[in-house]
Formats: structure tokens, C-alpha cells, sequence
């Protein structure tokens, strides 16, 4: 098996265990850790000048409101981007399971 190649009839690729783990940047870690994970207190208050267009690192509307991830004892992280939650009311930004 070469690197980049499928590992199964599925076509799904094997995490690579010969490959160094290659740490985040700085501020790569800080924009996957914090974006849009808090209320901007400035906006509620109609006085966040960065609103437009969305330059402010805060979320000002809930559906723009995002969970910190967090990586579980597995290795895994609390949740996955690519698996949408079919109970999410994007029109306010809420889930009946909350942040689960």
C-alpha cells in the first residue's frame, strides 16, 4: 500500500500510521477553537462597527453560533461537520439536543 491509496473496497483511506502528527499553527488553532463560539456583546448593543462584512470573530445572529470542538479520550472530536443534525433549526439557530 502507497501513500494516498484506498485501503478497502469502500474507497476509504487509512490514517497514515508511519506519518509524523503535524501540530496546528497558532492562529490556525485559534480560528478552529474560537470563531464564532461566543456572542458578540457589541452587536446586541447595535455598536459592533465589524459586522459588515462579517469581519467580527463573534457571532451575531444563533444560527451563525458554533461549538467549540473539543477532542474526546478516543481521539475523536465531540462533533463532525460532515454529519448534519436533522433536528437543527436554521431559521433560529437551535437544536432541541443543544450543544450534544
Amino acid at each position: 500500500m502507497t501513500e494516498g491509496t484506498s485501503d478497502d473496497i469502500n474507497g476509504q483511506f487509512s490514517q497514515m500510521s508511519l506519518a509524523p502528527e503535524i501540530p496546528e499553527k497558532p492562529n490556525h488553532e485559534y480560528y478552529l477553537n474560537e470563531f464564532r463560539v461566543e456572542a458578540c456583546p457589541l452587536f446586541k448593543n447595535h455598536q459592533c462597527a465589524q459586522h459588515r462584512p462579517f469581519t467580527c470573530f463573534k457571532w451575531h445572529f444563533p444560527n451563525q453560533k458554533r461549538r467549540r470542538p473539543i477532542r474526546t479520550s478516543d481521539g475523536q472530536f465531540n462533533y463532525s461537520p460532515d454529519i448534519y443534525c436533522d433536528k437543527y433549526d436554521e431559521s433560529h439557530g437551535i437544536c432541541p439536543n443543544g450543544d450534544e
